[in-house]
């Protein structure tokens, strides 16, 4: 029995020892990242799309007894935005995510995966101003910005304020994500998704490395390090708490900001106030070799980030707006994704930070993802006219 004990604690010691060497490679730390990172997020919309048709006939009599109250209250509570509109987006697609998210990036701290992956990443970071702990909290915002920006309080005074811009540019959050991989698999473009989050990977990197204040490269970002870490076996109590903790954050936090914006949001659709912007933005759509048609499409993706498959699906199942082009898609999509934060995740980085920092960080977002869609749509259009 002892001899047994003693071979399965041998086994297990070398198989830990051999992930650790596998770690140490930077490229394959990503994968390890980023890989459960995603079937998570797969998983969980699968499971809303399963439960979403349920949720909403449920929802229909409710909704259909608000939309006959007097105007503003049926706009707020109903409508297109309202809160309870939009509550089988949160109930199904945001919380499961949340969920599934922290309980990985709990999983990972308790097994000391989580400083081995920083370790191995740190050095590649740094010219961008961030840590290998900064990366962590940037794909928990591909579950949720709100937690994500919540949790860089951990991160160092030096690179928390670029961790924030790397979560409001380049994290593709739960609402965010299946829209987008919506609109690529109508559209018959599936094979845009990959294409996209790569896209949105590289610019990210490229917004990181232009707008990161030289002044803000101290010692802890060019030389830190990590103590030396190795694995173990995950502590499920830890994980289970540390679960609790962030959801109740999240439901004190970003909950309210969730509610307060859907209010807001359905006041703007009742004044038409989404109408007028998206008819003053329609005529600059032709930079991006866009029609008019896809203003609409970035309004309401700069409000709520599901917002641009509203703007660019009928119904569903085909697109409302002529799109001729897989870059075409692509340059819509990702214009109408990175323009703006979503306002709950704006409010959050102004509750977190400070207006000021919040301004010139939307500024510097908007101007970057203008540039950038402008590049991605005529090279995409000059390639076209090359090999077509």
């Amino acid at each position: 029995m002892s001899s047994a004990r003693k071979t399965d604690k041998a086994g297990l010691s070398f198989f830990l020892g051999t992930l650790e060497a596998i770690i140490s490679f930077a490229p394959l730390s990503l994968v390890i990242l980023f890989v459960p990172a995603c079937y998570s997020v797969v998983q969980a919309n699968a499971l809303a799309n399963s439960l979403y048709g349920l949720l909403k006939a449920v929802l229909e009599p409710l909704l259909a007894t608000i939309n006959k109250l007097p105007s503003p209250v049926n706009a707020t509570l109903g409508g297109d935005y309202g809160v309870f509109a939009m509550l089988p987006f949160l109930l199904l697609y945001a919380l499961p995510t949340i969920i599934i998210f922290t309980a990985l990036i709990e999983v990972y701290k308790t097994t000391g995966l989580i400083d081995l992956l920083s370790n191995s990443l740190h050095s590649r970071l740094k010219p961008f101003g961030l840590t290998g702990r900064d990366l962590i909290q940037v794909v928990m915002g591909f579950g949720c910005n709100v937690p994500a920006i919540v949790s860089t309080r951990s991160c160092s005074s030096c690179s928390r304020g670029i961790c924030i811009s790397a979560i409001s540019f380049g994290s593709a959050c739960s609402y965010q994500l299946p829209a987008t991989l919506a609109i690529f698999g109508v559209s018959g473009f599936l094979w845009l998704g990959p294409v996209y989050l790569i896209t949105l990977a590289l610019t990210t990197l490229i917004y990181l490395r232009l707008t990161k204040p030289k002044s803000k490269q101290t010692n802890f970002v060019e030389t830190a390090g990590f103590a030396p870490a190795s694995l173990r076996l995950p502590a499920f109590r830890a994980v289970f708490s540390g679960v609790y903790k962030n959801l109740t954050d999240f439901i004190l936090t970003a909950l309210p900001i969730f509610l307060f914006m859907c209010v807001f949001a359905g006041l703007l659709q009742w004044t038409g106030t989404l109408q007028l912007s998206a008819g003053l933005l329609a005529p600059v759509m032709a930079l991006f070799n866009l029609p008019a048609e896809a203003a609409l499409a970035v309004v309401l993706g700069s409000i709520r980030k599901d917002g641009l498959a509203i703007g660019l699906l009928d119904g569903g199942d085909s697109l409302k707006i002529p799109l001729e082009s897989p870059v075409q898609i692509l340059t819509a999509v990702y214009l109408a994704s990175v323009l703006l934060p979503c306002m709950v995740t704006a409010f959050t980085v102004i509750k977190e930070m400070r207006l000021s920092f919040t301004l010139k960080m939307i500024f510097k977002q908007a101007s970057f993802a203008v540039l950038s869609s402008f590049c991605i749509a005529w090279s995409g259009a000059f390639l076209i006219s090359i090999f077509s």
